[in-house]
């Protein structure tokens, strides 16, 4: 495990770094930089060297080693260094939905001889940009911050403090809306320091303002005890999610990373969690995002959110049974219906699937209603859903592949919970309902005579629901051609890359074409799968947070990092990668790197099947072998890229075509001999 306390060094992909210090049940989040800043939305706080020393540069933003997110960057100029280390944890005196931050920032001068240093803490009620306004802030324009000692209110209350050491300049001020900064106060930190003599300073502010006393607040913003409390905690969340372990230490911190974005990104309403969409602008969840992050939750071991996200998708239903979260998103409905399965099966939980299996079931319903409408009325595409105006996405006003496809998915997800209650007869009726579906599907793909997958049945709009035929809605086998050519497509008109576009040229969507890695694993074609991961992280921040569309000059717009899907579907091919469960047999080792089998260890692990640890090792040269204990199901390991396999070495195995090793899965493990191929071609 990564040394705790110490900075991870990513390289910054975004023209802008930015990160977010939050924590499950907050109702917002501390945004940190761009530069030396910190705001929760309504107060900023920047700091600037003001010691003469030439140019500055500040770094970009980064976690800590073992993922935990505890801020750190620095601020540089030719006589100091400034390091900064800020912190974000849940404080009692706040109450159970806010935070106390604080930030410790320590100088130290490398310029020889003594001299002064002087840092400027400057207060403002404008941030930034790029920057969001909190749902429930008031806008900067009229308020007021006002010194009181050390302590610094804003409209009367507590906003932040500032070092007792610090020199506040006296004054109040007001935003009119004329300053570009909005209210401005400043306190200067001042010392005298001879080389590599050291200084430090601690500043501190709660996540909304307070009318506690500033010296109780100042006591609870005591920077080890903050920054102890938020090490804790998140190892703590961490702890109690699966581990993933490869050679790869990007491959690692990204898991690390994208389990921090999906834990931070939920609130609790009526004593259950729900889940969010982002940290900044996107505190509200669409079903089409929720259903990927309780996927992810599930397979990363954290079964208490997500099933409880599952549960909130509930509150979406209508009457007639449709589960949509925006008006004219069809697609909603399967959507939801498939994450009330993964909630369920991650591991079996037959008394969650009881549960939810009635929302489940009147959902099916409405999507059989739909198709027997459009047979009644004889439509064009009879026995598909109807029309849908998702004013997203796709951006058209038709009859979406997608839908049909979410709507076969949820078919496959009710029968499935069914059978885990102990429903066999509704099981068999999902069942026969999910195949006729498909075959209506199937149907329609030969009359269009498309060349891969469209976006509508009529033909136009943009690639969104189409991307997802393949995985996880299974509506098409993984080895049907049609779902090759979509990606190669879709790629292509990315131009160079493997993550896929949306909209303009320049605009790279970062979640997109995880369904088309998803489906490159199921057919045989790691590589598609490794190209995107790798194409997605080296257009993330450097805390490996990743915005939803992201231009290839680094900028995001309005649209901030970490997006919670991004997150979700990364925890998900890094899972698929090295054990996977989306068919009937347990498949390992499907990412393909022979790199990888140089002791991956996967710990924790729900499936299907049960929860496993899976290791993939390589005991000689020509030998390598998975061990992921018991299971009752048939096991086939795929061999690495560049090596063929020869021989198996584990009783009743047996080699398939020189890339498959099959077993029994009350083995435990399967061993095999291999040897490279030459040219990479098996």
């Amino acid at each position: 495990m990564p040394a705790a306390g110490e900075p991870q060094v990513f390289r910054e992909s975004y023209v802008h770094s930015i990160a977010a210090l939050g924590y499950p049940g907050a109702r917002r989040a501390f945004q940190v930089g761009p530069g030396a800043v910190v705001s929760n939305g309504e107060v900023a706080l920047a700091w600037d060297l003001g010691s003469g020393g030439g140019a500055v540069t500040v770094s970009p933003v980064y976690f800590e080693r073992d993922g935990v997110p505890v801020a750190h960057w620095t601020v540089a100029d030719s006589l100091h260094l400034v390091t900064f280390e800020a912190a974000a944890a849940p404080a009692r005196a706040l109450g159970d939905t806010a935070l106390m931050l604080s930030v410790r920032v320590e100088v130290t001068r490398r310029a020889p001889g003594s001299g002064p240093c002087e840092i400027l803490a400057r207060l403002s009620t404008r941030q930034p940009d790029p920057h969001h306004l909190p749902w429930d802030a008031p806008a900067p324009a009229g308020r007021r911050l006002a010194w009181s000692g050390r302590a610094v209110l804003l409209d009367g209350l507590v906003a932040a403090g500032v070092d007792g050491a610090a020199a506040p300049e006296p004054g109040a001020q007001e935003a009119s809306g004329a300053p570009p900064h909005g209210a401005l106060l400043t306190a200067r930190c001042v010392a005298r320091l001879a080389t590599g003599e050291r200084r430090a300073w601690t500043f501190w502010m709660p996540l909304y303002r307070s009318g506690l006393p500033p010296q109780s607040l100042a006591g609870a913003a005591a920077h080890a005890r903050v920054a102890g409390d938020s090490r804790r905690l998140w190892r703590g969340w961490l702890g109690r999610a699966t581990r993933l372990e490869t050679p790869d230490t990007l491959a690692n911190a990204a898991w690390r990373a994208a389990l921090v974005t999906l834990i931070q990104c939920h609130e609790r309403d009526g004593g259950r969690w729900v889940p969010i969409g982002n940290p900044f602008q996107y505190r509200d969840v669409w079903l089409r995002d929720g259903a990927r992050v309780v996927r992810a939750l599930a397979v990363g071991g954290l079964a208490e959110l997500a099933l409880d996200d599952a549960r909130t998708f509930t509150r979406f239903q209508l009457p007639s049974g449709a589960l949509l979260s925006q008006r004219g998103q069809l697609d909603g409905t399967g959507q939801a219906l498939w994450a009330m399965d993964q909630a369920t099966a991650l591991p079996p939980a037959p008394d969650a699937a009881r549960e939810l299996l009635r929302f489940a079931v009147s959902g099916r319903h409405w999507i059989e209603a739909q198709r027997t409408a459009t047979r009644e009325l004889k439509l064009p595409w009879a026995g598909l859903l109807p029309f849908g105006d998702p004013r997203d996405a796709e951006l058209v006003r038709a009859q979406l592949v997608g839908n049909d496809a979410w709507a076969i998915a949820g078919e496959a997800a009710v029968a499935s919970l069914a059978a885990r209650a102990g429903e066999q007869a509704l099981a068999r009726e999902a069942l026969a309902a999910h195949a006729d579906y498909r075959a209506a599907f199937l149907a329609a793909l030969a009359r269009i005579r498309h060349a891969d997958i469209p976006p509508s049945w009529q033909g136009p709009g943009r690639d969104w629901g189409n991307a997802a035929v393949g995985y996880p809605t299974r509506a098409l086998p993984a080895d049907d051609p049609r779902l090759a050519a979509l990606a190669r497509r879709m790629t292509a008109e990315a131009g160079g890359t493997g993550l896929v576009r949306y909209g303009p040229r320049d605009s790279l969507h970062t979640y997109l074409g995880a369904d088309l890695a998803q489906w490159a694993l199921l057919a045989g074609r790691p590589e598609i799968a490794r190209r995107w991961l790798g194409d997605l992280l080296s257009h993330s921040s450097s805390t490996l947070g990743q915005a939803e569309i992201v231009h290839r000059d680094g900028g995001f717009g309005a649209n901030m990092p970490p997006h919670s899907t991004a997150a979700a579907v990364i925890v998900d091919v890094l899972r698929n990668m090295v054990a996977s469960d989306t068919r009937d047999t347990l498949e390992l080792a499907l990412g393909g790197a022979a790199e990888w089998w140089n002791g991956t260890r996967l710990l924790g692990a729900p499936t299907r099947f049960g929860t496993l640890d899976v290791t993939l090792e390589r005991p000689a040269d020509d030998v390598l072998r998975a061990r992921f204990g018991t299971v009752r199901v048939p096991v086939r390991v795929r061999v690495p890229d560049g090596m063929r396999a020869t021989a198996a070495l584990t009783e009743g195995a047996r080699v398939v075509d020189g890339v498959w090793v099959e077993g029994a899965g009350e083995r435990g493990e399967i061993a095999f001999r291999v040897v490279p191929v030459a040219g990479g071609r098996r």
